[in-house]
């Protein structure tokens, strides 16, 4: 299909959906939304029309968004995430939607009207033509959209137009773990539902990186895409008699994923990237005045002790810290520069703090508070915080530990910036 005709297909199916008669109310539609992140306190914060059963995720949850920040969202839908990104900037904030289907703003705005929110808008555009100026947003969020642009390139070019220098992008999107068989790719209801037009995760993370974004994390959330089959099973249509569009778009998505084990394909990913500032922008090791000589030299050993999370770097479940993405961004451009890299998770990797005497001792002493510790060619350098790309590039090039925090002797006892506690 040509893109011309992908668009009009998307926007047509998207169109009847919001036509009909999927709200907030039912039961399964929420299933969807419980099933991809968001918090029974969120859904009922919402309007009936704000929420048909599109999410994959939920960026809110990765987007550490402040009072006072201009939020964009890139196919805002009914306006879900929207009202309750404007919840969280508060009266000096303001939160933008962009769509380009008319039926969609349509319950938006209305959704808008009920909650009477006067720190929203919304603009009916494409997303690979944003109709905002340059350097206007603090943070781009989109829910399960990226994946049915055909140009990606363009909309993340576009994205970083129109961020701040420093700012930050959070989405919730499917990618793919492999490639899918050629019938599921020339599937209208796939693409449509979100699986057929999305690229693999390697190839995401790379297009963003080649529109210029830094700190790119593209992280598998684990969430279970049958999520959609079971609100289809479970009469998401509210009795049976939705219609013809809906039909189609839940229904037909179940269809596919029926013949196909989707998990094993797709995953719901969470995607975290940065808009560098002008002083970030440069290479980072001159910047430092860290002169590499020889890999022999500078090869270092960076360790990371953290605390107790459900997966290896704690870019999962409902919440999520916007520091961890940033970090595990940090750690794998330490690894790029040729350092050696370990990470361990008390949770999962016990056997590692035990094993480590200093660390153990630190434990001991300060209990789990001290935690995250890293450690460089075994001297601890930083402890209960995650530190940034320059503390670590520093300490791999042979600077000081900036953060003086106290730390455990392995013979017992600590010792700070003074040598005593």
């Amino acid at each position: 299909m040509s893109d011309r005709r992908i668009i009009d297909d998307v926007r047509d199916q998207y169109a009847g959906v919001a036509k009909g008669t999927l709200t907030n109310d039912s039961t399964a539609v929420r299933s969807i939304a419980s099933a991809f992140g968001y918090s029974e306190a969120e859904l009922n914060q919402l309007p009936a029309e704000a929420n048909m059963g599109l999410s994959c995720g939920n960026p809110l949850a990765l987007a550490g968004i402040r009072e006072g920040e201009v939020i964009l969202d890139l196919g805002c839908g009914g306006g879900m995430d929207v009202f309750l990104a404007a919840r969280k900037v508060g009266s000096t904030g303001r939160v933008i939607g962009i769509d380009m289907t008319t039926e969609m703003l349509d319950r938006a705005r209305a959704g808008q009207h009920k909650l009477g929110l006067n720190n929203v808008e919304f603009f009916q555009s494409t997303i690979d033509k944003l109709p905002l100026a340059d350097n206007s947003v603090d943070c781009v969020i989109s829910n399960c959209v990226i994946n049915l642009v055909p140009d990606k390139l363009a909309v993340f070019r576009e994205i970083l137009r129109v961020l701040k220098p420093g700012g930050r992008v959070a989405l919730s999107d499917i990618a793919l773990k492999q490639e899918l068989p050629s019938v599921i790719k020339q599937s209208v209801e796939a693409y449509v539902g979100c699986i057929s037009g999305a690229i693999l995760v390697d190839e995401y993370r790379s297009i963003l990186e080649q529109a210029g974004f830094a700190s790119v994390v593209v992280a598998d959330t684990g969430a279970d895409l049958n999520a959609y089959a079971m609100a289809s099973d479970g009469g998401c249509c509210g009795g049976g008699s939705c219609g013809s569009e809906e039909k189609s778009l839940h229904d037909g998505l179940a269809t596919v994923m029926q013949s196909i084990d989707a998990n094993a394909y797709a995953a719901s990913v969470r995607v975290h990237a940065i808009k560098q500032t002008a002083t970030n922008s440069v290479n980072i090791l001159p910047v430092l005045n860290i002169q590499p000589t020889s890999k022999e030299k500078t090869m270092k050993t960076v360790q990371v002790y953290d605390k107790p999370m459900c997966c290896s770097t704690g870019v999962c479940g409902p919440e999520v810290d916007p520091v961890l993405p940033q970090f595990a961004a940090d750690l794998d451009w330490l690894k790029n520069q040729g350092h050696n890299v370990e990470r361990f998770n008390l949770a999962q990797q016990p056997q590692a703090f035990i094993e480590n005497k200093a660390i153990h001792q630190l434990l001991s002493t300060v209990g789990t508070d001290c935690l995250p510790v890293v450690v460089v060619d075994g001297e601890i350098v930083s402890q209960s915080v995650y530190p940034s790309r320059e503390d670590l590039a520093g300490w791999v090039g042979g600077s000081p530990a900036k953060q003086l925090l106290p730390v455990a002797n392995s013979s017992g006892g600590c010792c700070g910036s003074t040598g005593c506690c």
